[in-house]
């Protein structure tokens, strides 16, 4: 692996759907998370990613999956089961995701990232950033995917 250039790729996919959800002190509730899981399963969901904090949790899924019934059904569910302080769902979220081993022996991947998304004003609504430190995760709406791409890649390649 070439540890000088610490990003080999980036990539990305659409159709993505976020729920999120948080909760004061959702931390200390044992099982909290596998509540949620179970609630997913009982509608028959899969998810991609569950990126979470200490008060967070939020579940990234293929939007295809959910009909307006489907989701609505969900959230109430959620909302009865968990009870969360606040609930909310997020639609027409690409992926995007930069790659590279190398990025877990420099300093400043994550934030160099963040400002090339920054330069050309996009929002982020999801960061997740394993502790592999192979990867970095976005999740921004649709429209912007290509523009996130083009900036990122100007700031790794060029």
């Amino acid at each position: 692996t070439n540890w000088e250039k610490p990003v080999v790729g980036i990539a990305s996919d659409q159709g993505f759907s976020m729920i999120y959800l948080s909760k004061y002190l959702m931390n200390r509730e044992v099982g909290f998370t596998l509540r949620v899981l179970e609630i997913l399963r009982d509608f028959n969901l899969n998810y991609e990613h569950m990126p979470s904090g200490i008060d967070d949790l939020s579940i990234i899924l293929r939007a295809r999956q959910l009909t307006p019934e489907l989701e609505e059904e969900l959230l109430r569910k959620i909302a009865y089961e968990i009870d969360p302080d606040e609930l909310r769902i997020t639609h027409d979220l690409s992926l995007v995701v930069v790659v590279g081993e190398g990025m877990k022996h420099r300093v400043g991947s994550m934030a160099e990232s963040t400002a090339a998304l920054a330069r050309k004003n996009i929002n982020l609504e999801m960061i997740n950033q394993g502790s592999s430190e192979v990867s970095i995760m976005f999740g921004i709406h649709k429209d912007r995917e290509q523009e996130a791409i083009r900036s990122l890649y100007y700031t790794f390649f060029d």
